[in-house]
């Protein structure tokens, strides 16, 4: 994954360094929808009041109070749909247009039957008004649309931000100087420069150099690995000790980060089940609610008076007001994301839910997922002549690592007893093996080295300490004197301790687990039953994923890294953890907090109960629904009544909602 140092918390951070009326212009645009949530609520809030008083106590019809009363409702109706309507308006112009049929047609054709129905009401002094469904109507829509647009941005951010961390390189000219230029001049062939703790800002080959080199962030490799020359790397891994020349095989926009970040940007997100499920709906309800309110108009208009088809058809548009799905569902997916976040899983919308409640396979990576971030020391051998001296040896490898950043560096310095430290000097970095000082231990200097044996492999003082080992997997640390091996400290991945109750608990559910990892050769201790797939790559776990779904398994993909990305968006749904990458977590559909991934169990169980309950609404509303409109069809349903059925209906599946 990438340092804090490469992603900042603030990921608006690179998109106004980069582009200033980008940032303006997303705060402009949240600044906006928030008023109009705001100025929406405040009109509601008092169309509601002046309604309820014109209903119950009118005062006579023509009279002075009677227009100031009428005509300020119908300004501030009027208001509200020019100055905040416009989005819900341009969004069923383009349903028109496109010949399609979603829920903002419904949402408009409600809004438009209660304005017109109110204005006949306000206009003959006969029946009742009810001028705040139009505020109402508008503030569901436009704190909806507000959430899918914050959503979007923050992704964009996200990905903007990690596009510029590696935007840049040394490129090598013709006289060996180098220089810093844009990614977009490098071409194919070229060579570049990557220097200590530098960023590789393209794909290619090494020519010159030998160091380590972090690529967890592609890979889920947990430590850096040792990259020389005819070794192959790509951007988005960082040089820890090593200076590098490397031949250009891919460029700005055909590098495998480019290829990652374009299936992130291109992902517009999928609708939710049960929006799907609204949707298809709504091909049916909407023609079928309009033609409703037609024919009762035209009936009424011909059978009765002109007064009774516009309340008859204004109140089979109220009994049909989306405001109980509108209102509900939303309602009873907070409350689910409510309960989530109390479990430790945060989620930036809805879709969660659903895809929690379908998944039938979990897919894990591995590397900062199911184990930790940093390493425990498993094994320490030290050979017999130096078992005395086995303090003072510890506090100099202590000593010298604490001066690298390197991630085997802080384990050792972390694991190890460090307190009796010896003098050293002549500290410095052996690209691609380790760390080197001179120390002082019993009065005498010796070289004191760490990380990679100083000897072939085939060395028999080596091969004679080695076969002490007990553990045969895991990362071997050699300690060197004087160029000769003295002890191996042998360390391995923490298991994340949480993780014990995930197996089972997932099981009970019937939900299968697979791990999905990067690493060639995990030593991560996981359960005999538990699927493991390791050296993959990114498109290659993506692919995994896509077969899954495309198998009706609904697959949910639990990851931390930029690796991880490509796999997220072919997933029917995805979980980062809190301690990932900035556009993992962007990505993702939620997050764990605290890295809290024990809660993935009960949050599917929870998810699958807020389904149910949510299928239950969408069958009690339509059934209403038909009922309602046939009463109010045949002048059984006065509109005052209609609008009463519908505020008690949206209490109703409200409050059944909640009970998750």
């Amino acid at each position: 994954m990438l340092s804090e140092e490469a992603i900042s918390d603030d990921q608006r951070t690179v998109v106004c360094r980069t582009d200033e009326a980008a940032c303006d212009d997303l705060d402009l645009k949240l600044s906006r929808l928030w008023l109009r949530i705001a100025i929406a609520g405040v009109f509601a809030g008092q169309g509601m009041v002046f309604s309820l008083a014109l209903n119950m106590t009118p005062p006579p019809f023509g009279s002075t109070p009677y227009w100031v009363l009428h005509g300020g409702l119908i300004f501030s109706a009027l208001v509200v749909m020019g100055f905040l309507g416009g989005p819900l308006f341009s969004s069923t112009w383009g349903m028109l247009r496109s010949r399609r049929l979603s829920i903002e047609g419904l949402f408009t054709l409600s809004l438009i039957g209660a304005f017109v129905g109110s204005v006949a009401g306000s206009v003959t002094g006969k029946g009742d008004v009810f001028y705040e469904i139009v505020s109402i109507v508008i503030a569901i829509y436009t704190f909806g649309r507000m959430l899918g647009e914050r959503s979007q941005a923050k992704l964009i951010a996200e990905s903007g931000q990690l596009r510029e961390a590696f935007d840049h390189a040394q490129r090598i000219s013709e006289s060996g100087k180098a220089e810093l230029v844009s990614i977009d001049d490098i071409s194919l062939g070229d060579y570049v420069r990557v220097d200590p703790g530098m960023p590789f800002s393209v794909d290619g080959v090494i020519r010159k150099g030998v160091g380590y080199v972090r690529e967890t962030s592609l890979t889920g490799e947990p430590l850096p690995v040792v990259r020389r020359t005819g070794d192959r790397v790509r951007a988005g891994t960082y040089s820890e000790d090593g200076s590098f020349e490397v031949e250009v095989s891919a460029g700005a926009g055909v590098r495998e980060l480019d290829q990652i970040l374009d299936v992130v940007e291109s992902g517009t997100g999928e609708p939710s089940e049960l929006q799907l499920q609204a949707n298809q709906l709504m091909q049916y309800f909407l023609p079928l609610v309009a033609g409703v309110a037609i024919l009762a108009a035209l009936c009424w208009s011909v059978f009765g008076t002109w007064m009774d088809a516009v309340f008859n058809s204004m109140a089979v548009l109220l009994i049909a007001c989306p405001c109980a799905l509108g209102l509900a569902t939303p309602v009873a997916i907070w409350q689910g994301l409510y309960r989530m976040a109390r479990m430790g899983l945060v989620s930036r919308d809805g879709s969660l839910v659903d895809g929690l409640a379908e998944a039938k396979t979990v897919f894990f990576d591995k590397t900062g997922t199911l184990s930790e971030s940093e390493m425990l020391l498993g094994e320490v051998l030290i050979r017999d002549d130096w078992q005395e001296r086995r303090e003072e040896l510890f506090g100099a490898v202590c000593a010298i690592e604490s001066r690298s950043s390197h991630p085997i560096a802080r384990t050792l310095v972390r694991e190890l007893d460090g307190a009796k430290v010896p003098e050293i000097s002549n500290w410095r970095l052996v690209p691609g093996v380790g760390v080197a000082a001179t120390i002082q231990i019993s009065g005498q200097a010796i070289c004191l080295q760490v990380g990679e044996p100083v000897v072939p492999e085939e060395d028999a003082s080596l091969l004679e300490l080695t076969r002490e080992l007990k553990m045969e997997n895991g990362k071997r640390v050699y300690i060197s004197v004087d160029d000769a091996p003295v002890g191996i400290l042998v360390l391995r991945e923490r298991p994340r301790g949480s993780t014990a109750s995930i197996w089972e608990g997932l099981e009970g559910l019937g939900v299968q687990s697979v791990v999905l990892t990067g690493d060639p050769d995990p030593d991560l201790e996981l359960p005999d039953r538990l699927e493991v797939r390791k050296g993959l790559s990114a498109s290659e776990k993506e692919l995994i994923v896509r077969d899954s779904r495309e198998r009706d398994e609904s697959p949910c993909f639990v990851g931390d890294g930029i690796n991880d990305t490509m796999a997220m968006s072919a997933a029917s749904t995805s979980v980062s953890m809190g301690s990932g990458t900035g556009l993992a977590g962007s990505m993702a559909t939620g997050q764990f907090l605290h890295d809290r991934i024990e809660a993935l169990p009960d949050a599917i169980a929870l998810s699958r109960s807020i389904h149910r309950r949510l299928r239950g609404n969408l069958v009690y509303a339509a059934s209403y629904n038909a009922i309602g409109m046939a009463l109010a069809a045949f002048g059984l349903l006065h509109p005052v009544a209609a609008a009463c059925i519908m505020l008690v209906s949206s209490f109703f599946v409200t409050i059944r909602a909640l009970k998750v």
